[in-house]
């Protein structure tokens, strides 16, 4: 069975070159490039320039991809809370022969060379809250379809680098509220196993002047976790910065990993590792039911998705330079 996710994002943008450190871009605010080149009125208005740019193949000859929007899928979605916009990314590996058969016959239909890219659509969805009482938003959500192992984030968030440099803006890719997705995880019971890890140290100093002596990992399969410690624990996740260990009946531990299943898979995301994850959720059998699927109840849930957890995000963040 071919089962498709939706892999949930964060994003903002800051200026380059700005006083040695970059200034954080209002995403609901007009645009304009210091030689008054270019001028959008908010950042969907860039992201359709950038579609616009895209609706030819392009081809990565590097990573061995081609890419291309889909001009005519391109959709926005304008209400009192937000502005979105949808779009239809193709694209495709290439670089190995293989024979393409007929399972039932077992007989070679086709041989695929080097050149020929084996190219899936996926949608994408681009989520930006309404500032609201004087708030200005900043951070905004991407959501990108994935089909089976494939998905196409890191092909895309390369060429809207690329893009968005061009006007002396930098896109940063981080996390969704992390913790509204743990807590589903909970509520699902689809949380597989939690392990605690802890650097162990030698109490001989001079073993200590030589060499790191290891790690220890104590880890609970299929945990049924109290609700003081999950709150405890979600609140280390929300506040924790880079120097932070997370204590245990007094004992300190440098990282926390979190191992849960989507589907048939697997997937572990550390606490050290956690600013960068993306979320990844499986859509629903009744929206897409093994390759087939209606395109407008797909991009409802995805708008959908991205409600939740505006509920649970920030929008607005430090500028962190």
């Amino acid at each position: 069975m071919v089962n498709s996710g939706l892999m949930i994002c964060s994003f903002y943008l800051k200026t380059r070159f700005h006083r040695g450190h970059g200034e954080l871009c209002p995403l609901n605010h007009k645009y304009i490039t210091e030689d008054e080149e270019h001028a959008y009125t908010d950042v969907i208005d860039m992201i359709t320039a950038f579609c616009e740019k895209h609706s030819a193949f392009s081809d990565d000859a590097k990573s061995m991809k081609v890419f291309s929007i889909n001009d005519n899928s391109v959709m926005e979605y304008d209400t009192e809370t937000y502005h979105a916009m949808s779009f239809t990314i193709s694209s495709g590996s290439y670089g190995l022969e293989s024979n393409i058969t007929d399972r039932r016959t077992k007989k070679v239909r086709y041989r695929r060379t080097a050149n020929d890219a084996d190219v899936k659509d996926f949608k994408c969805l681009v989520f930006i809250p309404k500032d609201v009482r004087g708030t200005v938003i900043t951070k905004g959500i991407l959501i990108f379809q994935t089909l089976a192992q494939y998905g196409v984030k890191t092909i895309t968030t390369k060429q809207m680098r690329a893009f968005f440099a061009e006007l002396r803006l930098t896109l940063e890719i981080r996390s969704v509220s992390v913790r509204t997705f743990i807590e589903k995880l909970v509520e699902h019971s689809v949380l597989h196993k939690v392990t605690l890890v802890k650097n162990i140290v030698s109490p001989d100093a001079s073993d200590n002047m030589l060499i790191a002596t290891g790690r220890e990992e104590r880890a609970y399969i299929k945990p049924l976790l109290k609700k003081d410690w999950l709150a405890k624990f979600l609140n280390f996740i929300e506040n924790r910065t880079d120097t932070d260990v997370f204590e245990i009946n007094d004992e300190a531990y440098e990282d926390v990993k979190v191992t849960f299943k989507l589907g048939q898979n697997y997937r572990t995301v550390g606490l050290m590792d956690i600013d960068k994850f993306s979320v990844v959720e499986d859509i629903p059998q009744a929206i897409y039911n093994n390759g087939k699927c209606n395109s407008q109840k797909l991009i409802e849930y995805m708008i959908e998705t991205a409600n939740t957890y505006k509920e649970k995000m920030v929008f607005t963040v430090n500028n962190e330079g």
